[in-house]
């Protein structure tokens, strides 16, 4: 289970869970090797409605880019633009949008390159981060170690291990910590401890080996203490948000609280919800090297019920002791709960008996207290904490090899990320 990377062990991710060599291979090759369609809970259709409902088909946009771009065009602040889920820049996706007060005709007439925006309905209420059953995914592997029957063979092998668990370990996937440059959760990191100069210059500087030349050389002038109108100039398109800060410190000197408080408050909250998901991250490691089961409970767990969308309900919580363990391992074999794991915050809810002991020893080697997420500077960086699943379920799964590349089908439920099933699948 352990001889895992070093850019997963970075993130919290210290063991696979399934047994056999991987299947190799490279993602995301081609924008169409990786397409991803939102499966939505949308609010009920009112003709007088405030909000206009849409789906937004792009092409190699990240989701905050593009609610950006699209705000300006439509001379409207990103705030009334909703949306259920955030999207990777790399590949093709289907999600919806909301638009407050927008027409039709508005959005007809935007002609965004590699976007197409279609009008569904209007409604009284937008849509908000959450409001999806989950996600679709049609992903393609390229340049596997194994081809045809060996390649099928040994990729239907892997996935009938998470299968015969009811799913995959639910890790927080590169796309949480950032694509290219994973460090959004030491960015989160330096939030809470209120080093907000530092949070700058991870978020605009600390230039990363896989971006471009251009992008690099960028960082490296901020980092490097240059002039803000040399930074500003060398700043490439692709860097609007840090743009944004370089821009607030050149009229505001040393005002590192102002310049990350121009950031859209969904990706404030996403640099210390990056934190909590390192620490689940390491959490559920241990669990899983610790061997205790992912698809059941033991005594001491905090059960999240299945609600009526087939979905964990987060907001209640089932303590498993010995008098209903049996009880409740008889629901989760039926698929009516998920066993969870802690997102530390200032109302955390530790777990109790061994998986308790596990969350305990995590904040506490991270040095970590309740009230640092408590964050007045930057309320939208305050986070409450919550408990997530340990295990995500696994449908609809179709496989299809062509030589030795693999097209995968299936779906997951909203929270979950397709590249930490294929993380097991491919073990590179």
């Amino acid at each position: 289970m352990n001889n895992v990377p070093e850019h997963d062990g970075d993130l919290g991710i210290l063991v696979y869970f399934t047994e056999g060599e991987g299947i190799g291979g490279r993602i995301k090759s081609e924008p169409d090797d990786f397409i991803v369609k939102e499966i939505p809970l949308l609010p009920s259709p009112k003709e007088d409605g405030q909000y206009l409902i849409c789906s937004v088909q792009a092409r190699n946009w990240e989701t905050n880019h593009l609610v950006r771009e699209i705000g300006r065009r439509l001379g409207i602040s990103r705030r009334k633009i909703g949306f259920a889920g955030t999207k990777d820049k790399r590949g093709v996706t289907l999600q919806y949008m909301s638009f407050d007060g927008v027409s039709a005709e508005e959005i007809n007439s935007l002609g965004l390159k590699d976007v197409e925006i279609i009008p569904i309905q209007r409604s009284r209420r937008p849509l908000s981060i959450g409001d999806l059953w989950g996600n679709e995914f049609r992903i393609t592997v390229r340049d596997c170690i194994f081809s045809g029957e060996r390649l099928l063979q040994q990729a239907r092998s892997i996935i009938s291990q998470l299968e015969a668990m009811g799913g995959f370990p639910n890790f927080f996937g590169v796309q949480r910590f950032g694509s290219l440059r994973p460090n959004t959760h030491l960015i989160g990191e330096a939030i809470i401890r209120r080093d907000f100069r530092r949070a700058v210059h991870l978020y605009a500087g600390n230039p990363s080996s896989l971006e471009s030349e251009a992008t690099r050389n960028a960082r490296e002038l901020f980092d490097g203490g240059a002039d803000a109108g040399a930074v500003l100039s060398s700043m490439p398109s692709v860097m609007s948000f840090e743009r944004t800060l370089v821009q607030h410190l050149q009229k505001h000197p040393e005002d590192y609280v102002g310049a990350l408080r121009r950031l859209p408050p969904n990706l404030l909250m996403m640099f210390v919800h990056a934190l909590q998901a390192k620490l689940f991250n390491e959490m559920l490691s241990i669990r899983i090297m610790q061997h205790l089961p992912i698809n059941l409970s033991v005594v001491g767990d905090i059960v999240l019920p299945r609600n009526e969308e087939g979905l964990p309900d987060r907001e209640r919580y089932i303590n498993v002791s010995e008098s209903n363990i049996n009880a409740v391992n008889e629901q989760l074999a039926r698929g009516n709960g998920f066993v969870s794991c802690l997102l530390f915050g200032y109302e955390s809810v530790f777990a109790s008996g061994q998986q308790g002991e596990i969350e305990k020893e995590i904040v506490a080697s991270h040095a970590l207290s309740a009230q640092d997420f408590i964050v007045p500077e930057i309320k939208e960086c305050t986070s409450s904490g919550s408990r997530r699943e340990v295990l995500s379920p696994l449908s609809h799964v179709e496989l299809d090899v062509d030589g030795d590349s693999i097209t995968l089908k299936f779906r997951l439920i909203r929270g979950s990320y397709a590249t930490v099933f294929l993380r097991e699948l491919m073990k590179c």
